[in-house]
């Protein structure tokens, strides 16, 4: 089924397909542009290398003319710097990536460069032991002069063909620039073709959706308004007449009323004041429950507090023997110190220690007297809480009696309510009897205005809900014309019948 999310989804994914198609052709286009770069970068860096080459070559040719000529040994110095210099060259253009395809042609250029090379030191020695026209009529100096012409000459075929790769590789840079901008720009037209097309699409596609249902919902609003406005006029007849009716109902079982609630009153007080006296008894019972259980547990703390009285007598012995103790440490710790005074200087490291145990005795000896008074204050404590809970034991059985005799008043008094609750009961039957013809008649007149009033409030409701699909259909049909065609909605209105609520 062809619906207005599928649509949209189409077009998006119609969008997101051409962005993909352009994304992909820019990547590869990208990395092709790169590709092209790095062959244009190795290309320039093997024409460099090149041409240092030559020119170390021409610098070193140089130098062995110039000592030709003159003799001078600083053109030895300057061969030697160029063949060195030559050397690395021939190294570094044998790494560089555009050169490495041609190992042949480096090979013969390194052989013609390395006879050159020794051509120059031959001459160079003959020119030690000959004069300058001897050298100049030797036949080295048209081997020297070939063989520079060859090596120039293979520079300029290596260089051209290094030339020609560039103008290959610029070429299709230029090519896949080309190839960028017409995607591009295709990819865009296409793109807002798609764009464009999908929106005429959906706005038509919204506009026949969108214009039925509205169309449909204005109908029925129409529909449901007319048949509101009959109905809430036949409910407020009815629910008049209902009103009426069980006014008239409500005056005359005024009176069963009275004495119904009269009974009913008597007999709820009846049996709260039955329920009240079986739990004060119960009550009664509990409390003197808890009075024994109070009793014992008193007796309890007495044999508990008897037995702390003992621990503390006990205690107290032996706190008696510390005590004793000390006095006689703090005795013994006293003759030491006089025993190392009379050693004289051989007897102060004892007189220390003399001195550290008499201080420890007087201080076992001070918390002694202090553990001795808590004991005492415990003791005492002890004694008068037993005292006390002697006194409470006293109280609790007394109270014990007075429980027994609370219990037995409350057995009568719920005797006597139990009575007053059969005459209560025989009472309210009677007045039910004479009033349920009317509380029967009465509850059906009020089921009847009540209906009558939910009908009401069901046809208002309605109406209320016909003028808002009315307004929503008018807000869809706007929503969904064409610009050209805009109507000035203006706000719906209901009319409702004579006597019936205004909304």
């Amino acid at each position: 089924m062809k619906t207005f999310g599928r649509s949209l989804a189409l077009g998006f994914l119609l969008a997101a397909l051409v962005l993909c198609g352009v994304g992909t052709v820019a990547m590869r286009s990208a990395y092709l542009m790169e590709t092209a770069a790095d062959g244009v970068t190795q290309s320039h860096q093997g024409l460099r290398i090149l041409a240092e080459l030559l020119n170390d070559v021409a610098e070193a040719e140089a130098a062995q003319r110039g000592f030709m000529l003159t003799k001078d040994a600083v053109y030895l110095t300057a061969l030697d710097k160029s063949t060195a210099e030559v050397n690395a060259d021939m190294a570094e253009i044998r790494v560089t990536p555009a050169w490495r395809s041609r190992a042949v042609d480096l090979d013969n250029t390194e052989k013609d460069i390395a006879a050159l090379l020794v051509l120059f030191r031959e001459r160079i020695a003959d020119r030690q032991t000959m004069t300058l026209e001897e050298v100049t009529r030797s036949p080295k100096v048209n081997q020297v002069r070939q063989r520079m012409e060859r090596l120039r000459g293979r520079f300029n075929t290596m260089e051209q063909d290094e030339v020609e790769h560039l103008v290959a590789r610029s070429a299709e840079m230029g090519q896949t620039t080309r190839l960028v901008k017409a995607v591009g720009l295709g990819g865009t037209a296409l793109g807002l073709l798609i764009v464009v097309v999908t929106g005429l699409v959906l706005q038509r596609l919204l506009m026949q959706m969108v214009g039925a249902s509205a169309v449909d919902v204005a109908a029925r609003a129409r529909e449901l308004e007319a048949s509101s406005l009959k109905q809430a006029g036949a409910t407020k007849q009815t629910s008049s007449a209902a009103v009426e009716l069980t006014a008239t109902m409500h005056e005359v079982q005024a009176a069963a009323n009275q004495i119904a609630q009269r009974s009913t009153e008597v007999e709820e007080m009846a049996s709260a004041s039955t329920r009240a006296a079986s739990a004060g008894s119960q009550a009664m019972a509990r409390a003197r429950e808890a009075t024994v259980g109070l009793s014992q547990q008193i007796d309890r703390v007495v044999t508990q507090m008897t037995t702390l009285g003992k621990e503390v007598q006990g205690a107290s012995t032996v706190l008696g023997a510390i005590e004793e103790l000390a006095e006689r440490t703090n005795i013994l710790a006293i003759n030491a110190t006089i025993e190392a005074y009379g050693a004289g200087d051989a007897g102060e490291r004892f007189r220390v220690v003399a001195d550290e145990i008499r201080r420890l005795a007087e201080k076992v000896r001070a918390d002694a007297v202090d553990i001795r008074r808590q004991l005492d204050s415990i003791r005492n404590v002890s004694n008068a809480t037993i005292m006390s809970t002697e006194a409470g034991v006293k109280a609790v059985a007394a109270n014990s009696s007075l429980f027994s005799e609370a219990e037995a008043m409350f057995s009568l008094i719920s005797e006597r309510v139990a009575a007053s609750d059969i005459a209560s009961k025989e009472i309210k039957m009677a007045t039910h009897q004479q009033s349920s013809a009317g509380r029967q008649l009465e509850v059906a007149l009020t089921d009847v205005g009540r209906a009558t009033a939910d009908a009401e409030q069901v046809a208002q409701r309605n109406l209320e809900t016909a003028a808002a699909l009315s307004k929503t259909a008018q807000r869809l049909s706007a929503f969904v014309a064409s610009p050209t065609r805009w109507p000035a909605a203006g706000p719906a209105t209901v009319t409702a019948p004579r006597g019936a609520p205004r909304t």
